[in-house]
């Protein structure tokens, strides 16, 4: 019987526990801490569940601090884009104000050359992106005092003609239109010509200054004006610069190409001359 005690489960689990107190009374007197070897050796079976749950405890601060952190660059990151937001809307009110400026800058000089003249501003609202002569609509209408025909200036230079007038808005054919003509003449000589376009010469963003005399005088550089012939556009606007003169042969006229002073496409404030001294 003795025999099965020693080989029956009850003696290991004693055996068990008799080295584990053994074991916790030699780390308790290899440390001298002075404790009861009961605690030593529970201290020592449960050393490791401290560290491991302090590691883990460790690892969940972390979290949360990454968690606190993501948060916080988050807000950080909304805020920027809102502050950024509104850094554009001021940049675009900027460039607004700073075309509109330029354009009653080069208006001011006209004014006052001109104090007879009837003008009324306006700003470009559309273009279309399939019309090659560089048609453009403006937010004034029949309402604000705009007849067909009005010339539209951008500083001293002509720019076109209202060629349909709503209400509240109204058309812009520009001088690239073919179906536009201008009176002119150039400074220097004082040749008198006329502008006019044509397909060939329009896609490329030039006019034609026809009627030249085919001994002319006019050469690159020459700078083209309105002659006020015809009532429809005032005097002395400039039309654009002179790129190249034509001779032929089997003609008795020569002609130019011209280059407009301004590019209807980069347009965005104007003014409309409702009336002018001589005007038809």
């Amino acid at each position: 019987m003795m025999r099965s005690f020693f080989h029956g489960k009850i003696f290991r689990i004693l055996l068990c526990v008799c080295a584990a107190l053994l074991l916790g009374i030699f780390a308790a007197a290899v440390s001298d801490s002075g404790a009861n070897p009961v605690s030593a050796v529970v201290g020592f079976l449960t050393q490791p569940l401290e560290k491991a749950a302090a590691g883990l405890a460790e690892k969940t601060a972390q979290f949360c601090d990454r968690f606190r952190s993501a948060s916080f660059y988050k807000e950080q990151a909304e805020q920027l884009r809102e502050t950024v937001a509104s850094y554009r809307e001021e940049l675009v009110d900027y460039e607004n104000l700073k075309y509109k400026l330029d354009a009653y800058e080069r208006f001011l000089e006209v004014r006052q050359n001109n104090p007879d003249y009837g003008y009324l501003p306006a700003s470009v609202i559309s273009r279309d992106a399939n019309d090659v002569y560089g048609t453009f609509t403006i937010n004034v209408g029949v309402n604000d005092g705009v007849e067909l025909n009005d010339p539209v200036i951008y500083g001293k230079t002509l720019v076109g003609v209202i060629r349909a007038a709503g209400e509240t808005t109204s058309t812009v054919y520009t001088l690239l239109n073919p179906e536009v003509s201008v009176g002119a003449y150039e400074i220097r000589t004082r040749e008198d010509c006329y502008v006019e376009a044509e397909n060939a010469l329009s896609l490329k963003g030039l006019l034609r200054l026809s009627g030249l005399a085919k001994t002319t005088p006019i050469v690159p550089g020459g700078i083209v004006c309105t002659s006020g012939t015809g009532g429809v556009f005032p005097r002395d606007f400039i039309i654009g610069t002179v790129t190249d003169v034509h001779t032929d042969n089997t003609s008795v006229a020569a002609y130019a190409t011209v280059e407009p002073d301004v590019a209807p496409a980069t347009l965005t404030d104007v003014f409309v001359i409702t009336s002018f001294e001589g005007k038809e």
